[in-house]
């Protein structure tokens, strides 16, 4: 007897053949990621050497605003805030509005 085309056994070996060839394509291409990614590394590794720069400070980029050292080392004077004045209290009769005694 003939085999038929589109019974279940065909349809299921198409299926696996179809993946297998993906498996296979997708094995490929990871394996030619690592040298991808080196060749990538090393021209942005190459890029980064460049001679290091000095970094001026605030004395360099402003000597016209320095601060006499006096000034600097003492800082300025705060005049003294008066003391606050005291709370009042409120009556002693007060706290009986809010509290129920029960007797």
């Amino acid at each position: 007897m003939a085999e038929d085309r589109d019974g279940p056994d065909s349809i299921e070996s198409m299926a696996f053949q179809l993946l297998l060839q993906k498996m296979t394509s997708l094995e490929r291409a990871m394996e030619s990621l690592p040298p991808l990614l080196k060749k990538i590394i090393d021209q942005l590794e190459a890029q980064t050497k460049q001679p290091d720069v000095e970094v001026a400070t605030y004395a360099q980029l402003y000597p016209e605003l320095e601060e006499p050292a006096t000034l600097a080392e003492s800082g300025p004077e705060v005049p003294s805030a008066a003391p606050l004045p005291e709370r009042p209290r409120p009556p002693r009769g007060w706290r009986r509005w809010f509290v129920r005694e029960e007797g």
